[in-house]
């Protein structure tokens, strides 16, 4: 993991920081280069094979974890950072859900929906599959963890910094610096980030035998479609189901309902007159 803990001072515990902590401190005075670092930071996260630019799921695990302590002092910071999440997720994530229902259609003649997935009408099935095809649904799988990755880092960024769907939604990027560099005044101490389903990928239990890694694998894909739905619906009661995914004691979720038609502000960056919308360094 990339974080550090803090020297306490005043017999008062410090949060923890990201390994970046000096270098962001450095740019966060100006909203272009900030923003232009957290836009080039989320390519990272693209799983797309025809790109350059992948990498691995730890070093994708590396990313997240100084996003998420990297020390924002204005809001807009948080709040552009998941303005960003959405958007990215909006278009991968329902790729990659795709995929996967693509290969249950062709090997074993499942159709899936948005309805919740027979794990045990396709478990005998998939017990009897080949290694082959196992590796390869095993592989598209994986690709998916990069999204939920960025689910749980703006569920952190929202307990953290207690931002509600409300305020989320009504953020602008394209508004004035007096009105969305606005000092934080809620932050929650010494929150972790850790996304145990991350953590269980990169690093498997070993007293797992293939059975159980064949039903594993139902299992992430059932948790995947049941967290990429819920971000679909962008309702507080299922957004905090992601929760579930971290430690219990670093994340305190709240129920409350969303008022009625109010939608989700997805704006294309190079729509933006904003001098930083396309992550473009230069003043």
């Amino acid at each position: 993991m990339t974080k550090v803990a803090v020297t306490p001072a005043n017999n008062q515990q410090s949060p923890y920081c990201s390994i970046n902590h000096f270098l962001y401190s450095l740019i966060r005075s100006s909203r272009v280069y900030r923003r232009g670092l957290i836009s080039q930071l989320l390519k990272m996260f693209d799983n797309d094979a025809t790109t350059t630019t992948s990498i691995t799921l730890e070093e994708q695990l590396f990313v997240a974890d100084n996003l998420a302590y990297f020390p924002y002092q204005v809001q807009d910071e948080p709040l552009y950072l998941i303005e960003q999440i959405d958007l990215t997720v909006s278009v991968s994530g329902s790729t990659q859900l795709q995929q996967f229902r693509d290969l249950l259609k062709q090997y074993l003649d499942y159709v899936d929906d948005d309805e919740g997935i027979d794990i045990n009408k396709l478990e005998e099935k998939f017990l009897n599959l080949s290694d082959t095809i196992i590796d390869e649904l095993k592989q598209c799988l994986r690709t998916s963890k990069s999204t939920m990755l960025l689910l749980l880092l703006k569920s952190y960024l929202k307990d953290v910094y207690s931002l509600n769907d409300t305020k989320i939604t009504e953020y602008d990027h394209t508004e004035s610096s007096k009105i969305t560099d606005r000092p934080i005044i809620t932050r929650k101490m010494n929150v972790k980030f850790e996304p145990k389903i991350i953590l269980d990928t990169i690093k498997p239990s070993n007293h797992m035998d293939n059975i159980q890694r064949r039903k594993q694998i139902l299992k992430d894909f059932a948790d995947f479609k049941r967290y990429l739905l819920a971000f679909d619906t962008d309702t507080d009661d299922t957004v905090s189901s992601i929760t579930e995914l971290l430690p219990a004691t670093s994340l305190t979720p709240k129920t409350k309902k969303k008022s009625a038609g109010t939608t989700k502000r997805r704006k294309v960056m190079i729509d933006s007159d904003d001098d930083s919308a396309d992550g473009n360094f230069q003043p």
